[in-house]
């Protein structure tokens, strides 16, 4: 009875080496027997039992730990690797189904050696793997290649050979009635798989699905959070944005409404940025901000791009400063722009826009009243250059008293002339530093101004400094000091001859006066006199008298031919005419004046008299 009790307890425990050994000490009867064979039986089912437990516990520990994770990569990656350890296979891997193509593809792998295998797509109902993808339940084969009841794929078949595959079990995956795919394993040798193989790949197979399911149920549910929580978000955001709005139109048009200037609309503009802002206006160059010199002008430049894209353009100038700009237009034009430094977010750029807006509005209505004002200016000017026959009335007289232009105070009058765009900035400069004391208007594209002595002066020494190179060809001919209203006009005569002459002589500085011109200043300062007038009709009478009459141009060969040094073959070359026409307008100017006209002292005369003669010509106030 010991030896039974000790031989029972061995059998309940699978893991007893003394069993078998123990079975051969019972008798050789046939007691003896029927007690080996029901030993026997007793061990196998406590074999089992242990089984049973231990892949009951793997497959516990392995839905607790794909439960865990969140990404399906790794899941899925958790699924073939555990089922691997517990199926006890060469290989483990799940394939995935698509409707659309009608095939399933292979995912994740655990075992697999060759890339052949691993990118696997079987068309259902071909295959192992075709047909667990649509089955109803699980589907092994001991042997792949030698199965015929298959439908083969002789690529598929060829991935097959050469991975080594031989057994294969697979069981579908399912997520509520649908197949989505299915997890298999595969031995490199041939057999049968066993019921509690199959049923390990079966039940992991259930759990993979449920964890796939899980896992988008939770990115929807994810999904619909964050969209819930954003939708929050963006709804307080708007509320602050619309607030902030709000609160900046307040600003603005209290700017429009106040008396504060451009100064003040930027630095409500600033308050509601919470930065600097600087205003810049293109019809007057002057900047409400603190934005000067190539700066400046590097900001300027960016506003035809703003206009064209209707919208905020962003540089990095020279000096590596970040700047935003926003074009202000109105009915097309750019009529100026607001800056700011660094980057802007979306709230700025609708608070830019705003500005800018307002910006153009202000400077529309500023302009509508510079406009006036210059047009005031010119008509003053105009007629203190030609006044009427009873002369100036005395409320044209006040008026230009407001300008410091009085009789018995000195002023003097000055024309300046230049290209477009470096005169443009002269003016604009001007109106900068002077602003409304000087008297100052446009006749025949060129700047007219009446100022009183200190002024000029202030613009003279404005004009020469040292950085005014950057005037390109601007130059001023002025008069001398007048003393009365009434010299005004032939003041402005003088400095038209006088900036005629100075174009024709290189020595002549940017600015001029007929005392800079030497002999020729002499002349062009008594143009008008009765002495100048005769001296001039006295020696080129003749010339002129001809040139009148016949249309041709002896003065004007006679001048060259004097300027060249008497050189026929340049004088040809400068009036771009052959030598032999020279010769003949030579010989005509020697009929008219004499032979003697080039020699001497009559030479100098006419040398001279010949310039203040074009001079005189060419002057707009004898056209």
């Amino acid at each position: 009875m010991h030896l039974l009790a000790d031989l029972l307890q061995q059998a309940l425990d699978p893991a007893s080496s003394d069993f078998l050994s123990g079975l051969d000490r019972l008798p050789a009867d046939a007691q003896g027997q029927r007690l080996r064979e029901s030993l026997r039986s007793v061990h196998t089912l406590a074999s089992n039992a242990r089984g049973q437990r231990m892949l009951t516990l793997a497959l516990s520990e392995t839905a607790a730990a794909i439960s865990s994770l969140r990404e399906g990569g790794n899941v899925l990656r958790e699924i073939v690797t555990r089922t691997r350890a517990i199926v006890g296979t060469d290989m483990a891997y799940i394939s995935l189904n698509d409707p659309e193509k009608r095939e399933t593809r292979i995912t994740e792998t655990d075992g697999v050696w060759t890339q052949a295998y691993r990118d696997i797509r079987m068309p259902f109902g071909t295959g192992v793997l075709g047909n667990v993808a649509r089955a109803d339940g699980p589907i092994q084969v001991s042997d792949y290649l030698q199965t015929v009841s298959l439908a083969h794929l002789e690529h598929i078949d060829d991935a097959v050979a050469e991975e080594g595959v031989k057994a294969l079990l697979g069981a579908p995956m399912r997520i509520g009635g649908d197949i989505i795919g299915a997890l298999m394993v595969a031995d490199r040798w041939a057999h049968d798989f066993s019921q509690e193989q199959i049923f390990a790949v079966e039940a992991l197979a259930n759990q993979a699905a449920v964890a796939l399911d899980n896992l988008e149920r939770l990115a929807e549910l994810t999904e619909s959070m964050g969209s819930l929580e954003t939708a929050n978000r963006d709804k307080e955001s708007s509320i602050a944005r619309l607030k902030r709005l709000a609160a900046t139109d307040d600003e603005l048009f209290a700017a429009l409404s106040s008396s504060e200037g451009l100064p003040g609309l930027a630095a409500r503009i600033s308050q509601v940025l919470g930065r600097p802002a600087r205003l810049l206006d293109l019809t007057v160059r002057i900047d409400a901000g603190d934005v000067g010199g190539e700066r400046l002008h590097a900001a300027r430049a960016l506003i035809p791009a703003s206009r064209h894209n209707n919208a905020p353009v962003t540089a990095t100038l020279e000096d590596g400063t970040t700047v935003v700009v926003m074009a202000s237009v109105i009915e097309g034009e750019a009529l100026g722009g607001v800056l700011v430094e660094g980057e802007t977010a979306a709230d700025d750029e609708a608070i830019l826009r705003r500005a800018a807006l307002v910006l153009g509005t202000f400077i529309s209505h500023s302009n509508a009243s510079r406009h006036d004002r210059q047009r005031r200016r010119v008509e003053l000017l105009a007629t203190l250059i030609s006044p009427p026959a009873e002369g100036l009335r005395q409320h044209t007289a006040t008026a230009a008293a407001a300008y410091g232009l009085e009789d018995g105070s000195p002023f003097r009058v000055a024309i300046v002339d230049g290209a477009l765009r470096p005169l443009m900035d002269f003016e604009e400069a001007l109106e900068v530093d002077l602003g409304e004391q000087l008297l100052r208007g446009h006749f025949d594209d060129r700047l007219y101004l009446a100022a009183p002595e200190q002024v000029f002066a202030w613009i003279a020494d404005f004009l020469c400094k040292p950085g005014a190179r950057r005037w390109g060809g601007v130059r001023m001919a002025h008069s001398e000091p007048l003393a009365a209203l009434s010299e005004i006009g032939a003041g402005f005569a003088l400095a038209e001859r006088v900036l005629t002459a100075a174009r024709s002589l290189p020595q002549a500085g940017n600015v001029v006066g007929w005392q800079s011109l030497g002999t020729i200043g002499i002349f062009l300062a008594n143009a008008d006199s009765q002495v100048t007038q005769s001296a001039l009709r006295g020696s080129l009478g003749p010339l002129l008298d001809y040139d009148g009459s016949n249309g041709t141009q002896l003065c004007d060969t006679a001048l060259c031919y004097l300027d060249e040094g008497r050189n026929i073959a340049r004088t040809a070359q400068e009036l771009v005419v052959h030598p032999n026409t020279v010769r003949q307008r030579l010989e005509r100017i020697e009929s008219l004046l004499g032979p003697d006209w080039n020699n001497g002292r009559r030479a100098l005369d006419h040398h001279v008299l010949l310039v203040v003669a074009r001079l005189l010509a060419g002057s707009p106030a004898k056209h």
